[in-house]
């Protein structure tokens, strides 16, 4: 093998490296987001959005954990939500927050530096008492400093 042939073979190495990690920052940023379709559940409260955001990784240890509704929502009854971590629920404070279609959930203690965490919406209603469509609801995140 020649000089040059060695160099061309790196030179593969690095845009195969390159597109392996285009295509995955392409992915990660389309399918980040966690934002539904709107028109997918059209007779009830839906979860709009969550943070952080389904494969979100580098998350802080103190980080709030925020799931956005559709609808306002009705804070009396059973909301359905939890944290999971190797299969232990994780302990918190739920609040509510911009007329009630922020449910924010606040640990007790730090979460763990690269622990993996699952979000888990069971059930909810709307202030008008429709059920939360789109349940359940799961999504996983990383934690990493």
């Amino acid at each position: 093998m020649s000089l040059r042939n060695y160099f061309i073979d790196i030179d593969r190495r690095q845009l195969f490296r390159l597109i392996w990690i285009s295509s995955l920052v392409s992915i990660l940023l389309a399918g980040g987001c966690a934002t539904v379709d709107r028109n997918q559940y059209p007779e009830g409260p839906y979860i709009v959005s969550t943070y952080p955001s389904p494969g979100d990784f580098n998350i802080s240890r103190y980080t709030d954990i925020h799931i956005r509704f559709s609808e306002a929502m009705d804070p009396d009854t059973g909301i359905g939500f939890e944290i999971l971590s190797k299969g232990i629920r994780v302990e918190g404070g739920k609040m509510w927050s911009d007329s009630n279609t922020v449910l924010i959930f606040r640990p007790d203690k730090p979460l763990d530096v690269n622990g993996a965490y699952q979000g888990i919406m069971r059930e909810g209603k709307s202030k008008e008492g429709k059920a939360l469509t789109g349940v359940p609801y799961l999504w996983m995140f990383t934690i990493r400093n």
